[in-house]
């Protein structure tokens, strides 16, 4: 088995965290950590998630290259049945194909009820996804779940890992 798997690593990360974080009432935030986003206080983590939704839905892919861990394979998503490793392999083969398709105009792509637990350099947050979008002169709407895993780097916080469904 091989052993720097980012998905082996990031499930391993998530089981290391969730002890600890579940048994401190799953909240051990700094001062450092908390901001405020339209009138609510909202820690570091939880503000890259709302804003990495806030970009998918302008169908930015360069902006949300400041949300996730963007070098090598260190980003992993796996969305319904698909799977990409790296920033590049997701960029590259399913947001730039998406967003430049015409047909589809997003009118809400947003996270909501997002719980975020944080231990030290890791966090993981989980959210309820909400979408409502135009495809091919048809309405759709969509609602669904997902996952992050997030990581502290010298420049912030940023997304490792991502499961939506």
């Amino acid at each position: 088995m091989k052993t720097n798997s980012p998905c082996l690593i990031g499930a391993m990360a998530l089981t290391l965290m969730a002890g600890p974080v579940l048994a401190d009432e799953g909240h051990s935030h700094s001062a450092t950590d908390v901001s405020e986003h339209r009138g609510e206080k909202m820690d570091a983590p939880t503000l890259i998630i709302k804003a990495y939704a806030t970009t998918i839905a302008s169908k930015n892919v360069d902006e949300l290259s400041r949300y996730v861990a963007s070098e090598g394979k260190d980003f992993t998503i796996f969305e319904g049945s698909g799977a990409n490793y790296g920033w590049a392999d997701y960029r590259d083969h399913h947001l730039a194909p998406e967003f430049a398709n015409t047909d589809l105009v997003f009118h809400t792509y947003k996270f909501n009820d997002i719980v975020t637990h944080t231990l030290g350099d890791m966090a993981y947050s989980t959210f309820a996804i909400e979408m409502a979008y135009t495809y091919k002169g048809e309405d759709k709407s969509r609602t669904g779940r997902g996952t992050a895993i997030l990581k502290r780097y010298d420049d912030g916080w940023k997304i490792v890992h991502m499961h939506t469904s």
